[in-house]
């Protein structure tokens, strides 16, 4: 009987300490702490139940062989008060059946299983009485610092790079600008003369200076570069040598823009179909602008084959003097073989043919035609074949403000988000 109250005793404490888990399971508080509680209470009255379950049927049976048929309902009796609420307590936790084992455990001793039940009326009371925000202590191995985390570091150098790269435009905005009126002032002065012997090394101070020039164009040398679009008309800028009227050296006039339909030929021997309107001598005013390097992207001129994709003064210059050489050369010899001339006389033709060295080089001297009419003259102009210059105006991008402003404002949205983050880390 002592053994009988001691089991029921600890049954009872593990239903008490299930029921309360199971309550604070469903109240939501530390769930993963009460649903382990709730298990191993539920595997301890399972394994309570076989075993006083084997022990009834030992009992009853050594009973029944001595008392007779009274002791069976006795043993009935007992073992439905006992096993009754513990099937019920097994039911509830939604376990899966119990397994009876294949052999009887042996049973602890008194006073081990008196201590073992003051420990789980201990625990039983403790979950009674625990509040509803108790919380297990944390494990040792804590997360790390906010301020380590590789997310908050890249988020928290982002805003301060972003603000770099705003104040570097705002730097460029202010270049621009004084750039701009800088060469909006050299527009406004009168055009310069030429003179006869220019100096190339000289030529970067006076960009975007106004020039009034004075000669004709030599088209047997016209140097095509492009493809350009002008107004959703496909076509190519027109670069000729020009011989000035006082002399010197000849220089390089961009006439302008010319649709690709008033050009005919192919390679070198491409020229516009009516030169005659650009025969003559001709006074304008040219710009001399200011020379860009070619990007990465545009391919390389192929002057043997009359492929201009960029403007390269030194080199047009170059294929230009070598051209007109060969051809003065060419046409001196056929004249020499038409009629008999003395080896010194030959040598005079060719000398007059070629010209002085002075009058027959391309220096590297590059102006734009400049145009002043409005969009339909323009026009007109293309339809007839007839180059069209450019503006007298001022062509560069300005668009610092715009970028500055993008910066700006993704250093203040990153910087915000850095600064939720590193409260959401310290809190």
């Amino acid at each position: 009987m002592d053994r009988t109250s001691q089991w029921m005793r600890s049954v009872v404490l593990h239903l008490i300490v299930a029921s309360n888990a199971k309550r604070r399971y469903m109240r939501g508080s530390r769930k993963i702490s009460a649903a382990m509680d709730l298990h191993h209470s539920v595997q301890a009255v399972a394994t309570i139940m076989n075993s006083t379950y084997q022990l009834q049927r030992a009992i009853g049976s050594a009973v029944g062989k001595s008392i007779g048929s009274g002791a069976g309902s006795s043993r009935s009796m007992s073992r439905s008060l006992v096993t009754q609420p513990l099937r019920r307590a097994a039911l509830s936790s939604r376990q899966q059946p119990l397994t009876v084992p294949t052999r009887l455990e042996p049973f602890p001793s008194p006073r081990a299983f008196s201590a073992s039940s003051q420990t789980r009326q201990d625990r039983a009371s403790d979950y009674a009485d625990a509040p509803e925000n108790y919380s297990k202590p944390s494990s040792s191995r804590s997360s790390k610092p906010w301020y380590r985390s590789p997310t908050t570091l890249v988020l928290g150098f982002i805003p301060i790079f972003t603000f770099g790269l705003g104040y570097w435009q705002i730097k460029r905005l202010k270049w621009k600008v004084s750039l701009i009126e800088e060469l909006e002032d050299k527009l406004s002065k009168d055009p310069l003369r030429l003179p006869r012997n220019i100096n190339v090394d000289v030529l970067p101070q006076f960009d975007f200076r106004l020039v009034s020039v004075k000669g004709s164009f030599d088209h047997s040398r016209t140097m095509f570069v492009g493809p350009r679009v002008r107004d959703g008309v496909m076509g190519y800028h027109v670069v000729v040598p020009f011989s000035r009227s006082e002399g010197g050296g000849m220089i390089l006039i961009n006439r302008g823009f010319v649709s690709e339909k008033q050009i005919e030929g192919t390679g070198e021997k491409r020229r516009l179909k009516d030169e005659a309107m650009q025969s003559g001598e001709k006074e304008f005013v040219a710009l001399l602008p200011r020379i860009y390097p070619a990007n990465t992207f545009t391919p390389n001129n192929v002057p043997e084959k009359g492929s201009w994709f960029h403007v390269n003064p030194s080199q047009m210059a170059e294929w230009a003097s070598n051209k007109a050489g060969v051809e003065a050369l060419s046409l001196a010899m056929k004249e020499a073989e038409d009629s008999y001339t003395p080896s010194a006389g030959v040598a005079e033709s060719v000398k007059n043919m070629l010209g002085s060295r002075e009058t027959q080089r391309v220096l590297p001297v590059y102006l734009e035609e400049v145009f002043d009419g409005n969009v339909g003259e323009a026009a007109a102009r293309v339809a007839q074949g007839v180059p069209v210059g450019r503006a007298a105006t001022i062509e560069l991008r300005n668009q610092h403000a715009v970028y500055a402003a993008t910066w700006f404002s993704l250093s203040a949205c990153t910087a915000v988000m850095f600064g939720l983050l590193v409260r959401r880390g310290r809190s």
